[in-house]
């Protein structure tokens, strides 16, 4: 092994431990340590080169960030982990970092970013095989138009969730109680 090889994955590694005691720490709800815990550990993975790790921690500091409803600091923090997913072609973290800022999108009130954010996110999920959290996503859209009222895309949104349900009680009883309203609206008939 080179030694400039051995010294980045000892990087790694100390980086890899901060982000799990940060983890630790932010579940017993000790978030400020977390957050100094998650910003040295991407400082760590940025020195070793390592996108995929630092779109981890920068994802990790929007979530505490938006935990204390610092919205700027999330926002920032959620689209730089973004292009480092993006950078590293990592779908699957570019989508869980998506659906964080489409959280944070309805936080503020701002539906239509959000849901914008939300549907890219369930997309992307669909591409790498993760039907359940894709369904978890198209859910949420759904309880955002219904907050809004438009209850034919809340229908749509909630429809398209129970398919991306794996096999299930939930999607075979439920699924064609939803295909019985959209059916007569398309068909111009009445509820």
């Amino acid at each position: 092994m080179r030694p400039e090889k051995a010294v980045g994955t000892g990087l790694i590694e100390r980086a890899e431990s901060l982000k799990e005691e940060g983890l630790r720490l932010y579940r017993l709800g000790d978030y400020e340590v977390a957050l100094s815990l998650f910003m040295e550990a991407e400082g760590l993975f940025a020195e070793a080169g390592d996108l995929r790790g630092q779109g981890e921690s920068l994802n990790n500091l929007g979530v505490i960030h938006l935990q204390a409803q610092r919205w700027a600091e999330a926002q920032e923090a959620f689209e730089r982990a973004k292009e480092k997913f993006i950078s590293a072609e990592d779908n699957l973290g570019r989508a869980q970092t998506l659906g964080n800022l489409g959280e944070l999108f309805r936080r503020r009130g701002q539906r239509e970013e959000a849901v914008g954010s939300l549907k890219e996110a369930a997309n992307l999920l669909r591409e790498v095989g993760q039907g359940e959290k894709e369904a978890k996503t198209l859910e949420l859209i759904c309880r955002i138009r219904l907050e809004e009222r438009r209850w034919l895309e809340a229908l749509h949104f909630y429809d398209l969730s129970l398919a991306a349900h794996s096999k299930g009680l939930k999607r075979a009883v439920l699924r064609p109680l939803v295909k019985i309203p959209l059916s007569l609206l398309f068909r111009g008939g009445s509820l």
